[in-house]
């Protein structure tokens, strides 16, 4: 608020303070207001899973927003949705000091995935709940809620809001799944305060790089975002990415091979596929219908959308499938303990590598190399994890294969997703 000051000679300029405007005197500062931000969109029509597809929205709705300092964003969970939404000056510095997924640097040997070839895939601590972290790291890593639930924000689980103060903190507020306390699919709120200062400010996905949005918080004279306006841009975004998403899903939905004729074919079946601005992801195999193989015949398998995680495995739906997140034993059995993916469920039995005095979480290494011959329907036969490119994890695995031959029977040979386990196909084998 400007003053008005008065110079010597009070009476000579008393007039000018008679005329100053009263509502200046009055004003007030803005009450704190609530914002909300989707994270992705409830898209039924082209949210499937019993028929193999989903789209899933990578996005937030809107991807910048303006607001006081003391005002509160809501961030909306869209049902079934899996996402972990974090908050700092700069994401690039964010995942820097709390990475997302990593290489296992050892290279002593019992750290080599089978089914890639290459390092196997570590998990690091952003994919847990992190209140209080920083620039320099630290803060209360929740490392039993990788599943969610998140540990403050969302009221319908009695928890208070979560607090992002600006400087160097870091808030890691997810796993923000879009379910409710049953485990059912829902609308789910999650309310963060904003406390920091003006400046301009990151949200982000640390489980979908491109996933982001720009938080400004502006000086208490300045205007803010409407929640009119949010939903407008958001409308105008929603319908973007589904249209993006449909043209590369039919782009995709093609059977094609390389190769001169039956049994030197070499098919090719994208492991889901992603748009070039990380704006959405279809979780579908693709093309969607069964490949019919003459013995010789091989299948290709590419990790075609770049911030995404997936995987394959033979058979579908059989319980001897791993679980896609766990923990590594090093080379003695189990080698593997998987971590059901239940959100609030307890955690599993722990191993610890030989070497190592904390466990490490890890992606499904898989048991099945590259060009393996298919001989079973019912053979466990496991690609194991591989991340997009956008995670920047290197040395990195983005294809896979199967292989035929005269010795592999005729029949059905279905796989699945273990991440996404409604993505699923089928090899016919003649």
């Amino acid at each position: 608020m400007r003053r008005q000051a008065l110079a010597s000679g009070v009476l000579a300029v008393s007039w000018l303070v008679a005329l100053a405007p009263p509502a200046a005197a009055a004003r007030s500062a803005p009450a704190p207001q609530t914002l909300t931000i989707g994270v992705d969109w409830a898209d039924p029509a082209n949210q499937q899973p019993n028929a193999g597809r989903v789209f899933e929205y990578t996005d937030f709705f809107s991807r910048d927003v303006r607001i006081h300092s003391g005002d509160t964003l809501d961030f909306h969970a869209a049902p079934a949705s899996f996402h972990i939404v974090a908050l700092a000056r700069s994401e690039q510095v964010a995942r820097k000091v709390y990475p997302v997924a990593l290489a296992d640097a050892d290279h002593d040997g019992a750290d080599i995935a089978t089914g890639s070839g290459v390092d196997k895939i570590i998990f690091g601590p952003s994919n847990f709940p992190i209140t209080g972290g920083s620039t320099h790291g630290g803060g209360s890593i929740a490392v039993n809620n990788g599943f969610g639930p998140p540990v403050c924000g969302v009221a319908a689980f009695g928890e208070q809001p979560c607090t992002f103060r600006g400087g160097d903190d870091i808030e890691v507020v997810g796993p923000t799944p879009g379910f409710d306390s049953t485990g059912a699919p829902a609308f789910v709120d999650q309310l963060v305060h904003i406390t920091a200062l003006p400046g301009e400010y990151d949200y982000f996905c640390y489980i979908h790089p491109g996933m982001r949005g720009k938080l400004s918080v502006v000086d208490r004279d300045d205007p803010t975002t409407s929640q009119s306006d949010i939903n407008r841009r958001s409308a105008e975004q929603f319908q973007d990415d589904r249209a993006a998403g449909l043209d590369l899903e039919q782009d995709a939905n093609h059977v094609t091979f390389s190769g001169a004729g039956p049994g030197s074919r070499t098919y090719l079946m994208h492991v889901g596929v992603g748009s070039p601005q990380a704006h959405i992801a279809i979780d579908e195999m693709l093309p969607n219908t069964p490949l019919n193989l003459a013995p010789g015949d091989r299948v290709r398998y590419a990790w075609s959308d770049r911030h995404n995680v997936h995987s394959v495995a033979f058979p579908a739906n059989s319980s001897a499938l791993p679980e896609p997140f766990g923990f590594d034993c090093g080379p003695n059995p189990p080698g593997y303990i998987g971590i059901p993916p239940n959100p609030g469920a307890p955690p599993p039995q722990v191993c610890v590598e030989p070497g190592d005095t904390q466990p490490e979480g890890i992606g499904d290494p898989g048991n099945a190399a590259p060009g393996t011959r298919l001989r079973n329907p019912a053979q466990l036969v496991d690609a194991g994890i591989r991340v997009g490119t956008a995670y920047d994890v290197q040395p990195s695995s983005q294809s896979w294969s199967v292989a035929t031959d005269h010795q592999t029977p005729a029949g059905s040979y279905s796989f699945q997703c273990t991440v996404h386990d409604w993505m699923q196909g089928t090899l016919k084998v003649s």
